[in-house]
């Protein structure tokens, strides 16, 4: 079963989501069966590259509230984060253009190690104070400290064209599904459930896309003419 999941390394609810579904994962009896793939969503495409800014201030801008209530946000966000067994720093934290941290999972996809990408990119936003935006040398450390090829990683953000298709192409695919945020997770192309979900929720999604997985079919008859990985067998 392949479950498909549109992500931005700066929502905090992917990262909470992540953890969440990975626990339901973990309890789920058929998870060896299980392709998970992360997909690719900017929550803000037109940030410029190479800036960082507040979160606290960005989040008051754009909704209209308070530093003090943008800030609070900010809190209840990492009271959560904790409950999850997850780290959060709650000041100082930046936001910024992402495309490049989604060509690298891209790429790092290439070497069955998405996850361990993704999962080093949550903890440098999420869990450290200093900043991660707007920085290549800042973005290619933290893939570096993962136990990725520094050399390798450095030629991947150099090159702006490379991977950036497949970015587009997993956007192009999250506006074809209507996705409107993230967390977005898509199982078997199926059935669809959207944001940080309690564990429970995921637990019930995973069990019953498994349950609804099409049947092998049945083989009626072995009797008729066929090739197989030996070739074809001669008339007699």
């Amino acid at each position: 079963m392949q479950v498909e999941i549109w992500t931005d390394v700066n929502c905090p609810f992917c990262y909470l989501g992540k953890k969440r579904f990975n626990d339901a994962l973990g309890q789920f009896e058929h998870a060896d069966s299980v392709q998970v793939t992360h997909r690719s969503f900017e929550l803000d495409p037109t940030v410029p590259a190479g800036t960082s800014g507040s979160v606290v201030e960005h989040l008051a801008h754009k909704y209209g509230r308070t530093l003090e209530q943008a800030a609070d946000g900010e809190r209840q966000l990492g009271a959560a984060a904790h409950d999850a067994g997850l780290a959060y720093v709650t000041t100082g934290r930046d936001y910024g253009n992402s495309f490049d941290m989604h060509r690298l999972l891209h790429w790092a996809s290439t070497l069955g190690r998405q996850e361990e990408m993704l999962d080093a990119l949550y903890l440098a936003n999420f869990a450290d104070e200093a900043a991660l935006f707007g920085s290549d040398e800042r973005l290619i450390g933290v893939a570096v400290d993962a136990g990725f090829d520094e050399a390798a990683v450095a030629d991947v953000v150099a090159d702006k064209a490379r991977y950036a298709d497949d970015v587009r192409r997993d956007e192009a695919q999250a506006e074809e599904f209507g996705v409107q945020g993230v967390p977005f997770y898509v199982f078997d192309r199926k059935y669809a459930v959207s944001g940080a979900q309690p564990v429970e929720t995921f637990a019930q999604v995973l069990t019953q896309a498994w349950g609804d997985r099409p049947a092998a079919p049945q083989l009626l008859n072995t009797d008729g003419d066929a090739c197989g990985p030996d070739g074809c067998a001669v008339p007699q």
